[in-house]
């Protein structure tokens, strides 16, 4: 960590021991600290949380994701069902 110095986004897999500290500890830090994207994927509501250093609640994905970092020349799409389907 100490060598990682911007991070542009940041993406959490929801599970049952980490989803109390990926909602609320890790959401407020990355907040305070201004990372542009956090999205916290969950899998067993197929949803995608989608917060902001100045969201007081997140976007709730359910068809697809998008993120168009600064200096990009494409956006990154990923439809959401295809992160759930059966491998």
């Amino acid at each position: 960590w100490e060598r990682i110095k911007h991070l542009l986004l940041v993406v959490e897999i929801l599970s049952p021991t980490t989803a109390r500290a990926d909602r609320f500890t890790k959401r407020r830090l990355y907040q305070e600290v201004r990372i542009p994207a956090y999205w916290i994927v969950d899998p067993d509501e197929h949803v995608v949380e989608l917060w902001t250093p100045e969201a007081a609640l997140p976007t709730v994905e359910r068809e697809r994701v998008g993120w168009l970092p600064a200096g990009a020349a494409d956006r990154f799409v990923l439809p959401i069902p295809e992160l759930f389907r059966p491998l």
